[in-house]
């Protein structure tokens, strides 16, 4: 939105706030990256006061639908004053607002800083460790950052057991809340709870500190944004948060799509840090890795529930094939397990199956006439050799989201659908209870309760299920992340 004055009720309260005579409201605009909190440029006259002349402010507010994760615009306003006094790089907190007479819901103001957050801009710039400065300054920043004092001082010391245990009981209740059973979710979550890593400080944590949250102005970091998930963690979690791969954005460095793990690490420890061992960290990117998948799908509801109808969150939801063959990648095999020995779906389902073949649940299914098939490919051909060139800022995000859209329902209507059920033919062989064949989702639901319970946790049973489990991921991987089947 833009325009001159088009909320009074705000131009008054940042008068009063700034101490001027009148503050007025040049234009407003949407910034992007605003999935979970909903951020406003504001280019603002004020006249009179200390404030006096031009200004740019960011108003942030709660979306529509907020993640019940996230904290409350009071409680990120208060950790980013904390930030900001202990001179962590972070936007000037400004104004906090409470009363909903002003827009109708809680929002805080903060100084604009200038920079690009635009994670596969930064990544393209990462070419030949063209950025292993920047990156090594982003490691000693995190180490600033887990350097501030913890917020509750009463609070007893925190265990990193303690904090593991709760995290991972979280997560088992939030996929537990979701519409449909995830196997592969379960599975690692089971992995994770079963190898637990070595003990590590527990510090004040950023929690999304990762590149898309960071300002970035001519190789050096201007700002830390997004402290909504802000709070005590171990140490490790953030450090895997930058390095895990889903916050690549398809580049081919460790750290964050911009540099490698290395210099991440050597400028947290310059800067005071507690450098994590590589197997202590591998957990934690195998645990940051779920919980971006966890949130994805969380994400997806959002959009599915009509609380917030939204092209974005729908979208992020078919991330979840390429979550889930990272974690069957990322999750070490055991020792004692040969995987060329390990049963496939396709040993088990059907003697006719040729194991040269595609399988036959991908096949093409011709389910749109050749006609609409024609259309949908010259409409997505033209967004993106005509209107997504022309375009710029929101407008070209957007439009990109409706092509890549487009691409999957292309996918989708081409290539098929997922091998769920040639998987849970071969599981129903190993199952314990029979499958109703009329509701694919008992078969996915009986098998997650049996990894909980540990009925899948013998290495040969364990490693089954990942062979198993993907070839599901990779069938739909080829609808909705063609790009994750080639790692």
């Amino acid at each position: 939105m833009s325009g001159t004055d088009s909320d009074p009720a705000l131009s008054t309260w940042l008068a009063q706030q700034s101490s001027a005579e009148s503050v007025t409201l040049r234009a407003q605009r949407r910034l992007g990256g605003g999935a979970v909190q909903d951020n406003r440029l504001l280019d603002v006259t004020v006249t009179g006061g200390p404030m006096a002349g031009e200004q740019r402010w960011v108003l942030r507010s709660d979306a529509r639908a907020p993640l019940a994760i996230s904290a409350s615009r009071r409680e990120e306003f208060a950790l980013l004053e904390r930030a900001w006094h202990h001179g962590v790089r972070v936007p000037e907190p400004l104004w906090m607002c409470e009363d909903d007479s002003v827009l109708g819901r809680p929002f805080m103001i903060m100084r604009h800083v200038g920079g690009e957050a635009s994670p596969r801009s930064l990544v393209g710039q990462a070419g030949d460790g063209a950025l292993e400065a920047l990156v090594e300054a982003l490691g000693a920043e995190l180490a600033r950052i887990h350097a501030l004092p913890l917020i509750d001082d009463d609070q007893p010391a925190l265990d990193s057991g303690e904090v593991i245990s709760a995290q991972l009981a979280d997560y088992q209740a939030r996929l537990a809340q979701l519409t449909q059973p995830q196997p592969v979710l379960a599975w690692a979550l089971r992995w994770l709870e079963r190898h637990p890593p070595a003990p590590s400080r527990v510090v004040f944590s950023h929690n999304d500190f990762r590149t898309g949250n960071l300002l970035i102005d001519g190789g050096h970091l201007e700002a830390v944004l997004d402290w909504e998930f802000a709070g005590p963690n171990a140490a490790p979690a953030d450090i895997a948060w930058f390095c895990a791969p889903c916050w690549r954005f398809g580049g081919s460095n460790d750290a964050g799509g911009l540099g490698s793990i290395e210099a991440f690490l050597r400028g947290y420890e310059h800067a005071g840090g507690e450098r994590p061992d590589r197997e202590q960290l591998d957990w934690w990117i195998i645990l940051a890795t779920l919980r971006w998948a966890v949130i994805a799908l969380e994400q997806g509801a959002r959009h599915d529930s009509g609380a917030q109808p939204d092209l974005e969150l729908a979208l992020t939801a078919h991330l979840l094939p390429g979550l889930e063959l990272d974690l069957l990648r990322l999750i070490p095999i055991d020792d004692g397990v040969d995987p060329a020995r390990l049963p496939r779906s396709t040993d088990m389902v059907g003697s006719d199956t040729d194991r040269a073949s595609p399988s036959r649940a991908w096949e093409a299914l011709s389910t749109l006439s050749e006609d609409a098939r024609d259309l949908m490919d010259i409409t997505r051909q033209t967004l993106k050799s005509e209107i997504i060139p022309a375009l710029s800022g929101d407008a070209r995000h957007s439009a990109l989201m409706v092509a890549n859209a487009l691409s999957i329902i292309a996918r989708q209507q081409h290539r098929g659908i997922s091998i769920w059920d040639q998987v849970r033919e071969t599981l129903s062989q190993q199952l314990s209870q029979p499958l109703d064949s009329d509701d694919s989702c008992a078969g996915a639901q009986a098998l997650v309760e049996e990894i909980y319970n540990g009925q899948r946790d013998a290495p040969e049973s364990f490693e089954a299920l990942r062979h198993l489990l993907r070839e599901d991921a990779l069938a739909r991987a080829r609808i909705s992340q063609p790009r994750a089947v080639q790692q």
